[in-house]
């Protein structure tokens, strides 16, 4: 009886040890791809699709490395290959859309969807707009960032996600 008592335990306690590895497994594939760390994310994320680090760096003033995911997969992030700047778009549902209206150089613009703006933060720019059932943010900071750079970056990704 003990001997059959114990093999029982013992096939219950690594059956509970296999199975947590696989959970373990799950949690750090779905962590990678939220941070952006696996790069399969990135290449099946839409706002990473949208241009190449080429097309991104004349809007940044400086060379961008690949896409990786951001903003817990609701975005795209293009980090400078050297020194400071970056560029990240971000698609989200409309409800969600709330312009810093106390954020410093903050002001509406109307040629470029519903409740559209432009915002400096943090040494950047950002601009955003509704478009139909989501909200498309943008920010770009590096030499060139400016409030017109964020807001023809803006009405660029809208016109691609539109295709």
């Amino acid at each position: 009886m003990r001997t059959t008592t114990l093999a029982c335990c013992l096939v219950a306690a690594l059956t509970t040890a296999c199975g947590g590895n696989t959970a373990k497994s799950d949690a750090e594939k779905t962590a990678a791809a939220i941070s952006g760390a696996d790069s399969a994310a990135a290449a099946s994320n839409p706002q990473c699709k949208l241009f190449t680090p080429a097309e991104l760096a004349t809007y940044a003033g400086q060379r961008l490395s690949a896409g990786e995911v951001a903003a817990m997969g609701s975005g795209c992030q293009w980090a400078a290959v050297s020194g400071e700047g970056s560029v990240l778009i971000q698609v989200y549902p409309a409800e969600y859309h709330e312009p810093h209206r106390g954020a410093p150089g903050f002001r509406q613009v109307a040629d470029v969807g519903t409740k559209g703006f432009v915002e400096s933060e943090l040494g950047g720019w950002n601009a955003g707009a509704i478009t139909g059932p989501d909200a498309v943010v943008v920010a770009v900071s590096g030499p060139k960032a400016s409030d017109a750079v964020a807001i023809a970056l803006l009405k660029e990704t809208i016109a691609r996600r539109r295709k």
